[in-house]
């Protein structure tokens, strides 16, 4: 037993001065560590590799795979930000579908109003006045418009009597109420650098 001891002993002994002198003649540069570590792939090892450095090719060879990459990242950058530009000049619309969409839009318009009217025909005047007082007005002489006269005149009786003259003084203006409305406000408006504009200023 003893025996054995002193051999584990003697070998212990022996690796420690081994690796001392070896880390000796490396500290001292007795050794050509860079051609050591070439030759024997020194920094492939597990604990010993962590002391060298990998030799300069595979440094290289990372460092090119590294700017791919990032030219790559680069390259879908640039296709990204290319993209909604693109998408934004396929978006654009001509005048000409503009318009027809306006007109579908009216023409459905027109045909929900017919719709209503015919409602409303078929509805006691005193009923649909009830109703109508209460809708927005350009919407009511709309209806009104698409009735049957006799009826309209009758839901026109049965309103109140400044219902009634509003609905009249529009019909005869030709003008809805909203489009007078934006007039009149557009008009009050001061107009930019005249005397009005100025006291709100101060």
């Amino acid at each position: 037993m003893r025996k054995k001891l002193k051999i584990l002993f003697i070998l212990i002994l022996l690796l420690v001065l081994v690796a001392g002198g070896f880390a000796l003649g490396v500290y001292l540069r007795l050794f050509d560590t860079q051609a050591l570590n070439e030759e024997y792939g020194l920094h492939e090892l597990p604990i010993i590799g962590e002391y060298f450095v990998p030799p300069a090719g595979e440094g290289t060879e990372t460092t090119h795979t590294a700017a791919g990459d990032v030219s790559a990242q680069h390259g879908t950058h640039a296709a990204q930000a290319a993209a909604p530009k693109k998408a934004s000049e396929s978006v654009k619309i001509t005048k000409e579908e503009i318009e027809k969409q306006q007109k579908e839009r009216e023409t459905a318009e027109k045909k929900r109003v017919t719709k209503l009217a015919r409602l409303y025909n078929d509805m006691k005047a005193a009923d649909a006045a009830k109703v109508m007082e209460s809708l927005d007005i350009d919407l009511c002489i709309a209806i009104l418009q698409r009735m049957d006269e006799g009826n309209a005149a009758k839901v026109m009786a049965a309103f109140e009597p400044e219902r009634a003259a509003q609905i009249t003084q529009i019909i005869y203006e030709g003008v809805s109420k909203k489009s007078a409305d934006a007039r009149s406000t557009a008009a009050k408006a001061p107009v930019p650098g005249t005397e009005q504009e100025k006291p709100q200023q101060q």
